[in-house]
């Protein structure tokens, strides 16, 4: 096909950061990737005068594989002083990464990471408005956040005299609006104040960038079909239209693992089976450790659904299932290659007395904290609804591979290493 084009002599302009590597040869690089590409048709000293890392457009006729004559070489932008990144390596360790982020925006790998981001959330976004749902901006602070964090703590700020949770989730604004517009969305940011030693499982951000999902008068079934069916959606719209994000080991893997739906369903009690088995130590009753959900999403190869966990390990909002005592009706999407959940949804308690029951036995919190949403519930203004959050972050992390979920957005904030 190369030759094809250098037989043709087709005219080719080329917009990419720029690094002279001698003898007339050169780095070009963007998210498309890195080429090295050899220049002729303009004297060298032009090429060597041009600071490393500027933004160039080259303009020109592929007169052999890799050789360019250019006709028409423009500096878009040169830095004053330029450390000179390496751009077909990327060696930086996450908690490096997570302070000093802002030194590698314009490495091809972070440029894949950040496109992809906006390639996912914007592919969801429309997917969600097409099928009748109502997008709603997210708060940043209120009087109560989620408490069901697993072993994260809320960030709490003083403000106008008062004491105000950082949002954690939406879950409980969700099902307010929900039960007045029926199909509602957020694509919330949200602030955990995760564990120190959390910084190394590779999966948890203090900031994060949740799809939350909302309806109401729905069942679990039909919650679990719009999840796989929008995460089906967001990875085959990046293989159709954002191939070049992606290189071919990237796209082999994601046809061979991401197939049309419906996904596996393994309850909680069949997995604590499956990964006795596979020799985990698991106690019942517990939520699973991230190397049990990997493991388990491993050996289907596949996505696959863990639903039924049981209600103690939760949160309040969670409807405990009528048919099953003790156990919730709720579902998590894990995702394979080692990359475990990125989809935590479940059916609702809406009943003012389970509420108030759930919240002093499971949270140990005052119940003053959530009086607004209490005497909504109260007065029957909580409709059931069932919902889901994907995590945008954990999407790209599983779609590019990535070794670590620093590199999945733009702005990375590890526990305890928090960049500008």
């Amino acid at each position: 096909m190369l030759s094809q084009l250098v037989l043709r002599r087709p005219l080719l302009k080329v917009k990419a950061w720029y690094k002279y590597l001698g003898d007339r040869e050169i780095l070009a690089w963007s998210h498309y990737g890195v080429y090295k590409l050899k220049i002729d048709c303009v004297e060298e000293s032009r090429l060597r005068e041009i600071p490393c890392e500027s933004l160039v457009e080259l303009e020109g006729e592929l007169v052999a594989p890799s050789t360019l004559c250019v006709k028409s070489l423009r500096v878009l932008h040169s830095p004053l002083s330029s450390t000179c990144i390496e751009p077909e390596e990327f060696t930086v360790e996450p908690l490096e990464f997570a302070r000093s982020y802002y030194k590698y925006t314009k490495h091809p790998q972070v440029l894949k990471s950040i496109l992809t981001y906006s390639a996912a959330t914007s592919t969801l976004r429309s997917y969600l408005l097409r099928n009748g749902f109502v997008e709603l901006p997210s708060p940043i602070i209120g009087h109560v956040s989620d408490p069901g964090l697993r072993g994260a703590r809320k960030a709490v700020i003083e403000l106008y005299g008062g004491l105000y949770e950082v949002q954690s989730s939406v879950i409980m604004y969700k099902q307010l609006y929900a039960s007045a517009l029926e199909r509602v969305f957020y694509v919330a940011r949200n602030l955990r104040v995760e564990p120190v030693e959390n910084a190394y499982t590779g999966r948890h951000l203090v900031e994060f960038t949740q799809v939350d999902v909302e309806v109401a008068t729905t069942s679990a079934r039909e919650l679990v079909e719009l999840g796989e069916r929008s995460f089906y959606y967001a990875v085959k719209t990046i293989l159709d239209k954002y191939w070049f994000l992606l290189d071919h080991r990237g796209i082999e893997r994601l046809e061979r693992e991401v197939s049309k739906p419906p996904y596996p369903k393994v309850t909680y009690d069949e997995a604590l089976e499956e990964l006795v088995k596979m020799g985990f130590r698991v106690r019942s009753g517990e939520e699973l450790s991230f190397n049990a959900e990997a493991a388990l999403a491993n050996k289907y190869g596949s996505p696959v659904w863990l639903v039924g966990f049981p209600s103690r390990a939760r949160g309040f909002y969670y409807l405990e299932d009528p048919s099953k005592p003790g156990y919730n009706v709720d579902y998590n999407l894990i995702l394979p290659s080692g990359h475990g959940e990125v989809l935590d949804g479940g059916c609702r308690e809406y009943r003012y007395e389970k509420l108030v029951e759930k919240i002093a036995s499971i949270h140990k919190e005052p119940i003053e904290k959530y009086q607004w949403f209490l005497e909504l519930a109260k007065r029957g203004e909580i409709r059931p609804t069932c919902g889901w959050g994907l995590g945008v972050e954990r999407l790209v992390k599983y779609i590019l591979n990535l070794k670590h979920i620093v590199y999945a957005t733009p702005h990375p904030r590890l526990p305890g290493a928090i960049g500008p």
